[in-house]
């Protein structure tokens, strides 16, 4: 009899230890996420570029890039990931994190942003 508890112990630690070590919800551990506010990031020609919510032309990080930008990220150890709430159909921008120079999340206090507003 003391058999057979040892072999549904043994069973169950190694049930235990196989799923504890199963790849389980892959999604990569999130460090920040909600609406980006503005963000710069290291182009491939060694200069930056990026994106601004406010509604200037002259706010862009960089120089380099648009602003009047609705966007959410989600920021992990390796990648920021974009997504454009405005803009469903549009895939993601994915940007390796080495890459990234500055990013600020939040809504600067601006409610909404219309990305069909011309610049000023």
């Amino acid at each position: 009899m003391k058999m057979n508890y040892f072999h549904v112990l043994c069973c169950l630690f190694l049930i235990s230890g196989m799923s504890a070590c199963s790849p389980g919800n892959a999604r990569p551990d999130i460090v920040q996420e909600g609406v980006i506010f503005s963000v710069e990031y290291l182009l491939e020609n060694g200069r930056t570029g990026g994106f601004y919510r406010v509604n200037n032309s002259q706010a862009v990080p960089g120089g380099n890039g648009s602003w009047n930008v609705d966007a959410f990220g989600r920021l992990t150890r390796d990648y920021l990931i974009i997504s454009w709430p405005q803009k469903p159909d549009l895939d993601e921008l994915i940007i390796p994190a080495h890459r990234l120079v500055n990013i600020q999340f939040g809504t600067g206090g601006i409610e909404t942003v219309n990305e069909s507003q011309p610049s000023p």
